[in-house]
């Protein structure tokens, strides 16, 4: 009896809500049945793209489909800010061993982007394998349907932890000065001790030897 051929079959589908695993609203996907079944369809998170679905939904679809592209043109314009900037600095407090008190994950990249260039990006369209966890530089990977870009991060000390670093070495220098004088006291009284204790025990020689020949 022949092996009956499994197929990966999948179907279209228009979704109704936007997902970071599927993409956006009213965007033709193509999933598995049973997925569609099981799970798109009754939660209402997409219909069928057949023939009368699409004709219902084509002005909503059109719309999307233009947001998309006008997304797509300004993600491009801040990439290339981005580029022309060098990178992205993002301030964080780090001990004298240039670990972070607080990591850095994706949304405190998104927040700076915000903050300066005043755009809104979904955190889950950087990919960062794991949290920055030091001071130092990364590249992040970012993609958006065929945007494919990597931008750079510099983690960089807090200036008010930096100061803060600077003059707990520059005590602790004073500390170890203080501790080499101290030292260095310390010597030399030893030796003004070794040097009077010769004189009296030469005095006291020669006081011996004046009352042996009187």
């Amino acid at each position: 009896m022949a092996k009956r051929k499994i197929e990966n079959k999948t179907i279209e589908v228009i979704l109704l809500q936007s997902d970071k695993n599927l993409w956006e609203k009213y965007e033709v996907v193509r999933v598995k049945p049973i997925f569609a079944r099981n799970v798109l369809l009754p939660k209402n998170l997409a219909v069928l793209a057949d023939a009368a679905n699409k004709h219902n939904f084509a002005q909503k679809m059109k719309a999307a489909d233009t947001d998309r592209k006008n997304k797509a043109s300004s993600l491009e314009e801040l990439f290339s800010k981005i580029h022309n900037n060098e990178w992205i600095v993002i301030l964080r407090k780090a001990n004298k061993d240039n670990t972070l008190y607080a990591k850095v994950d994706v949304s405190d990249i998104v927040e700076k982007i915000k903050e300066v260039y005043g755009i809104e990006i979904e955190s889950h369209l950087f990919k960062l394998k794991k949290k920055i966890s030091a001071l130092g530089t990364y590249n992040v990977a970012f993609l958006y349907k065929d945007i494919k870009r990597e931008i750079v991060v510099k983690v960089e000390q807090d200036p008010e932890e930096w100061k803060k670093h600077k003059e707990t070495e520059a005590t602790s220098n004073v500390e170890e000065v203080k501790e080499e004088v101290k030292i260095e006291k310390t010597k030399e009284e030893i030796r003004a001790e070794k040097e009077e204790k010769r004189k009296i025990e030469k005095a006291e020689k020669i006081k011996m030897l004046k009352e042996k020949y009187k």
